[in-house]
């Protein structure tokens, strides 16, 4: 049965049409989501190609076809654009208008608009480019845990592949799949599968929307008020997914168990502004002193921990010991007033402890005490027989 090529072509501006009026008030009500401004101009531009296929032998070759692939160009451009916007990179206007005005130079070259080939040739290099810059885009920003990210990426390479298929089959299928005459069937068909591709790229923005939106709710539940910090939650959840990975692999992994001295004074003179300023001074300088690999979160008051993965006992000693020392040396301004404090800090360790959460923090937060009761102001390492303690400030303690 033969595919009604004017059917597919007013169903697909109804379909363009209405997805991006669709994107325009979504990004009307959200208009930071600047990407469905983008991607609403990426289906309107496509409405005006259709219409102007279809008025095609109405109009003159060089408008319809100028014109009209003008449009699908600067679609995909702003296609391109939108990828960008959804990771907050900026537009590049100037590629936005460039590959269009490329096309319609092109135009005006004697021969060109005539010659099938050329044309073939010319738009699908430029679009696929355009879909492979859109995957790339995407890719950049593969950090960000979306699970939709990766299946638009496989949309965008696809479709770039799409357009570089045509270069392949210039002289073996009618246009526009190749540059032979063109047959309705042909036309329909590539229509569906540009189709496809729009529909498909719809859902998997809105998912990928949905999936920030809960990303980004979840990391707020997660944050400390402290900036650099996360709070117990998120030790709770992440710290015993990091215990299962490090478990599978029999690798090692150090908790850090830290607890300021003499912090309630520190509010009793200061007031709480002044704790707080204290609180974000050791926050940033733990946080220079850790890899980015680690983890630092705020359990509660004064008291902190830090999960150092695929660390030893001896090394995350020398890390303690550096942010220990560190700390000490420090001199934080609170209400014009100098300021100097110390840090007690356990260490607990899977080689000893094993891989169960409650039992590394219960015991890296027995080595503090014991680093209190020696004097303050050093590390302990706790150990499965009573053990000794590794003191910064000389002191040897048992668990």
């Amino acid at each position: 049965m033969q595919i009604d090529s004017f059917t597919v072509l007013l169903f697909g501006i109804f379909i363009k049409a209405l997805l991006g009026v669709l994107f325009l008030i979504f990004w009307l009500k959200e208009t930071r989501s600047t990407w469905f401004a983008w991607w609403s101009a990426t289906f309107l531009f496509g409405v005006l190609a259709t219409l102007l296929l279809l008025v095609r032998g109405f109009a003159g070759e060089l408008f319809a076809i100028g014109a009209g692939a003008a449009f699908v160009i600067a679609a995909f451009a702003c296609c391109w654009q939108g990828a960008r916007a959804f990771d907050r990179r900026r537009p590049l206007w100037l590629a936005v208008v460039l590959p269009p005005c490329l096309w319609l130079l092109a135009c005006t070259v004697p021969g060109f608009v005539e010659n099938v080939g050329y044309r073939v040739v010319l738009s699908s290099l430029i679009l696929s480019v355009l879909a492979g810059l859109s995957a790339v885009e995407f890719w950049r920003g593969r950090q960000e845990a979306l699970p939709s990210r990766w299946p638009v990426i496989v949309l965008f390479v696809s479709l770039s592949l799409v357009f570089l298929s045509r270069i392949a089959l210039i002289d073996r299928l009618p246009f526009p799949f190749g540059a032979l005459p063109v047959e309705v069937t042909f036309v329909a068909t590539f229509n569906l599968v540009v189709m496809f591709h729009g529909l498909l790229l719809t859902v998997l923005v809105v998912a990928l929307t949905k999936e920030r939106l809960e990303l980004d709710q979840r990391t707020k539940a997660q944050a400390d008020p402290l900036p650099g910090a996360l709070n117990r939650r998120a030790f709770m959840s992440r710290g015993g997914r990091l215990l299962m990975r490090h478990q599978r692999d029999a690798a090692p992994l150090c908790l850090l168990f830290l607890d300021l001295d003499h912090f309630k004074s520190l509010n009793d003179r200061f007031g709480h502004s002044g704790g707080d300023d204290v609180l974000m001074k050791f926050v940033g300088l733990v946080t220079a002193s850790i890899r980015p690999t680690d983890f630092l979160f705020r359990i509660g008051g004064e008291e902190f921990c830090c999960l150092l993965p695929r660390t030893d006992t001896a090394q995350a000693h020398r890390v303690a010991e550096r942010i220990r020392y560190q700390f000490e040396t420090t001199t934080v301004d609170v209400a014009g007033s100098p300021v100097r404090a110390t840090v007690s800090l356990g260490i607990a360790s899977t080689e000893t402890f094993g891989y169960d959460i409650d039992t590394l923090i219960r015991r890296a937060d027995m080595a503090v005490y014991a680093a209190k009761r020696q004097g303050r102001n050093r590390v302990v390492v706790a150990s499965a027989d009573g053990g000794v303690a590794v003191a910064g400030g000389g002191a040897i303690g048992a668990t």
